[in-house]
């Protein structure tokens, strides 16, 4: 065990916390896949839903964060975070479990999909917040990076799992049930934070209204050269990748003509690229500097606009290659742009900036599912469904792997390479 300090206050911090924080961490993202893969697969396959619909549908559960991303991160400064992720957690699994209940009465629609996906949502908005606040007090500020790395690599395996899985269950037991057990790794997150033992920074009690605390966090990005960039740049990619979300599934089933388990396992495909992105990031950032890191996570938009190679080869071979390969980047980004708010953030104004941040980016991705889910029918309609939706992925990719140009606004005083870290002490297995 070991002290850490942050400015006025002491935690502690054992190997072991972090162990169980990562194990959690990966267990909700996990379930985030899941999910994430079953719900669109059951309105496109089995409630035979239009490509306005699911646009709509991969919309909903980002439209939390514009709606209450600031709120949350003016409330979770002055609440223990831990308990909110343990409510969080649960409160995904309960509402997801309602759409088989509903089965077995046999009504369940669109409208119900839409429902559960929002309010799962929001439950999200919280614990995706609390745990990037949380993160600074079971780490060194120096070990941010390496940890945000490993908590990468665990995302980015999850996206290899947890379609292929989700796709397999709803092909041995059924959309219901599969969805069902897609959410259950929500209940394994929520019981693997019980067990974190570091205290938090010890909180202050309330003494300015929400309205005060969101804008002092929204003031303290918004005025930071830095931090302002990054977050355009990052809303505009958000925007790119909700384009490709909506369609891409649309794509894999009614283009190539894909299973369940065959499109999960597609998607899956992508994640191999990202498991490699989170390897190199921390390497990148040390040898090349956080601009020119960020800079390099553009190549994602070439690799999108070879997606018309898929009208004319193998194009599910195609497919999987660009998706492997557009795959890298999006780690990478990540692991630098929030490794350098956190460092980069007081204590106190963790919640309120990640929340910003968070609220700022992901604002951007129903517009693109809604966009991108029209444009795919009307292009369908005018060039055909194959040239329709290949001309949406190929626009969407592009739009999300250019808004790294942004990066090249930044001023040359706020581009030195972080240092190459990793954890202050390697986490054991729980």
């Amino acid at each position: 065990m070991r002290v850490v300090s942050r400015g006025d206050t002491t935690t502690l911090t054992t190997g072991r916390d972090f162990g169980w924080y990562w194990g959690s961490q990966t267990a909700s993202a996990v379930g985030d896949r899941l999910t994430g893969f079953a719900v669109p697969s059951i309105a496109i396959l089995t409630l035979d839903a239009s490509s306005a619909q699911v646009g709509v549908l991969a919309a909903l559960g980002w439209l939390a964060y514009p709606a209450l991303g600031l709120f949350a991160g003016a409330a979770l400064a002055h609440v223990q975070r831990r308990r909110v992720m343990i409510a969080g957690e649960v409160m995904r699994f309960a509402v997801f479990a309602t759409v088989p209940l509903a089965a077995l009465a046999g009504w369940v629609t669109t409208t119900q999909l839409f429902v559960v996906v929002a309010v799962a949502g929001v439950a999200t908005v919280f614990v995706d917040i609390a745990g990037q606040s949380y993160l600074p007090a079971l780490v060194d500020p120096r070990s941010l990076v390496g940890a945000n790395a490993r908590l990468q690599s665990s995302d980015s395996l999850s996206k290899l799992v947890g379609p292929a899985l989700a796709g397999l269950a709803l092909k041995i037991t059924g959309p219901y049930a599969g969805l069902l057990l897609s959410a259950l790794p929500f209940l394994g997150s929520a019981a693997g934070r019980t067990r974190i033992q570091t205290l938090e920074p010890p909180l202050e009690q309330a003494q300015d209204p929400l309205s005060t605390r969101i804008r002092r966090g929204f003031s303290f990005v918004w005025q930071h050269y830095l931090l302002r960039q990054l977050v355009i740049a990052a809303a505009i990619r958000s925007f790119g990748a909700g384009i490709v979300d909506a369609v891409l599934l649309l794509f894999a089933y009614r283009v190539l003509g894909l299973s369940s388990l065959e499109g999960g396992l597609l998607i899956a495909a992508g994640s191999i690229g990202g498991l490699l992105g989170a390897f190199i990031a921390n390497r990148l950032a040390a040898r090349l500097g956080t601009r020119r890191t960020l800079l390099l996570t553009g190549v994602e938009a070439l690799c999108w606009l070879t997606i018309p190679l898929c009208l004319v080869t193998a194009p599910v071979i195609a497919l999987i290659a660009i998706r492997i390969a557009a795959s890298i980047w999006l780690p990478v980004w990540n692991i630098v742009t929030t490794s350098v708010r956190q460092e980069l953030t007081p204590a106190a104004l963790q919640s309120p900036v990640h929340a910003t941040a968070r609220t700022l980016t992901s604002s951007t991705v129903p517009l693109g599912a809604v966009i991108g889910g029209l444009a795919g029918g009307v292009l369908s309609d005018q060039l055909g469904t194959r040239a329709g939706l290949v001309l949406v992925l190929a626009v969407g990719g592009a739009i999300a792997g250019a808004s790294a140009l942004l990066v090249v606004r930044t001023r040359p005083e706020i581009t030195a390479p972080p240092r190459e870290v990793e954890c202050v002490q390697p986490p054991r297995e729980p």
